[in-house]
C-alpha cells in the first residue's frame, strides 16, 4: 500500500511502499542483499514460530509475493512444524546466497544456506560441526563463514571454510559465551563476551584476543566502521539503550541516546559506512528513522506515517538509497509493518 506524500504542520512526510506478506505477525529484523534487490526478513506471530521471507525489490518497491524460507521435517530429527523458527538472515557479499538460523521445537538450531536456484535450503552437516549454532556473518571475500556453536557446552567463535565445507576453526575456548562475532575487512574479529552477568566486547587479533571496551551494563551486537567498533550499549542502567562508537582502548563516545533496541540486529549503517540509522523510545519522536553520522557531526530524521518506528536498514542501487524499517501503521494497532523508502535526498 502506498502512502501518498503528506504535509503536517510544515513536516515533509517520507513516501514509503510497505511489503505485502501472506502471513500475521509483527515484522522484524530486515536485511538487504549485496545488490539492494532483495529484502529478507522476519514475520513473528507471537506463537512460538517465527518465518523468514524474502521481498524481490525494485525501485524500491516490492515487486513479488515475498518468498518463505522453509524447513523439511526430515532435515531434523523432530517430526513436527509447530515452533519452527527460520531467522537471522545473512547475505554472502559476493554469491548473494542467503544464510539463516532454522530450527524445529524440540530440535537443535542450525544454519542453513539458501541460493536461490530451486533447491531447498542446505544445512551445515552436523559431522562437520554439531550443536546448536548461531549468530552467523561472513567475510568479505564471501568464502569464509563465521558464527557462534556451543558444542563444547559454551558459545564459542568459529569460522568455516565455504570452499570445501569441511574446514573449521575455532577462534575462542574461553568458560564464558561469545556472541555476535563480524569481521573486518582484513580479517580481525569482533565479538561480545557474557561474562559476570554482562556482555563486553572482545577483538581477535592474529589470533590474540583481548577486551576493546567494556563499563557498567551490556556492550553487545558490534559492528565495524572502518577500524573503529560501533555497537549497542546498556551501561547508563535503567533499561535505556543508547548506541556508541569505539576506537578500542576501553574510550567510546555515544552517538545517539534512548533508542529502540532491536530484537537481534546490529546497528544499522549507510552503505558507505558515514550514518547509523536507528529508532528512539520517545513517542514524541518515534514517527521518524533517525541517521547520525558516525563521526557525531550531524542528525537527521526521515518522517514517517507509522508509530514506533525501528530495525532500520539501509542499501544502495541504481545510485539511490533505501531505507527498510517496521512500525506500527497506529497506535494499538496488532502487528508491525514492513516499509521501504527512498532516501537519497536526505543522506547527500
Amino acid at each position: 500500500m502506498m502512502v501518498t506524500m503528506m504535509w503536517m504542520m510544515g513536516i515533509q512526510m517520507a513516501t514509503a511502499e510497505q511489503v505485502q506478506v501472506p502471513a500475521e505477525g509483527h515484522a522484524m529484523n530486515p536485511i538487504w542483499s549485496p545488490d539492494g534487490k532483495k529484502v529478507a526478513f522476519e514475520i513473528n506471530g507471537q506463537t512460538g514460530s517465527i518465518t523468514l521471507f524474502v521481498a524481490n525489490i525494485d525501485g524500491g518497491k516490492s515487486s513479488s509475493v515475498p518468498e518463505k524460507m522453509g524447513l523439511k521435517v526430515e532435515q531434523t530429527s523432530f517430526g513436527g512444524s509447530t515452533g519452527t523458527v527460520t531467522a537471522a538472515p545473512t547475505w554472502n557479499p559476493i554469491n548473494k546466497a542467503l544464510l539463516f538460523e532454522g530450527s524445529h521445537k524440540g530440535g537443535s538450531n542450525r544454519l542453513y544456506m539458501y541460493s536461490f536456484n530451486g533447491q531447498p535450503p542446505y544445512p551445515i552437516p552436523e559431522n562437520v560441526i554439531s550443536g546448536d549454532l548461531s549468530w552467523p556473518s561472513f567475510s568479505a571475500d564471501g568464502k569464509t563463514l563465521l558464527f557462534v556453536s556451543d558444542q563444547t557446552g559454551k558459545g564459542d567463535v568459529y569460522t568455516l571454510d565455504l570452499t570445501n565445507w569441511k574446514t573449521t576453526t575455532q577462534i575462542t575456548n574461553s568458560e564464558y559465551s561469545e556472541m555476535a562475532p563480524k569481521f573486518d575487512g582484513s580479517g580481525n574479529i569482533v565479538y561480545t563476551r557474557k561474562q559476570n552477568d554482562a556482555e563486553d566486547i572482545f577483538v581477535n587479533k592474529g589470533g590474540s584476543n583481548s577486551d576493546w571496551v567494556g563499563g557498567a551494563g551490556d556492550q553487545t551486537r558490534p559492528q565495524w566502521v572502518g577500524s573503529s567498533v560501533i555497537y549497542f550499549t546498556s551501561e547508563r542502567g535503567g533499561g535505556v539503550w543508547d548506541v556508541a562508537i569505539s576506537a578500542g582502548g576501553g574510550q567510546s563516545k555515544t552517538l545517539a541516546k534512548d533508542i529502540r533496541l532491536p530484537f537481534r540486529a546490529s546497528p544499522a549503517l549507510s552503505p558507505d559506512g558515514k550514518w547509523v540509522a536507528y529508532g528512539l523510545e520517545n513517542p514524541d519522536k518515534a514517527t521518524s528513522i533517525w541517521l547520525t553520522k558516525v563521526d557525531g557531526s550531524k542528525t537527521i530524521s526521515i518522517k514517517t506515517p507509522h508509530q514506533a518506528c525501528a530495525e532500520p536498514s539501509l542499501t544502495e542501487v541504481g545510485g539511490k538509497i533505501y531505507l527498510a524499517y517496521t512500525g506500527l501503521p497506529s497506535e494499538g494497532s496488532n502487528w508491525r509493518q514492513l516499509h521501504i523508502v527512498d532516501v537519497t535526498d536526505k543522506l547527500k
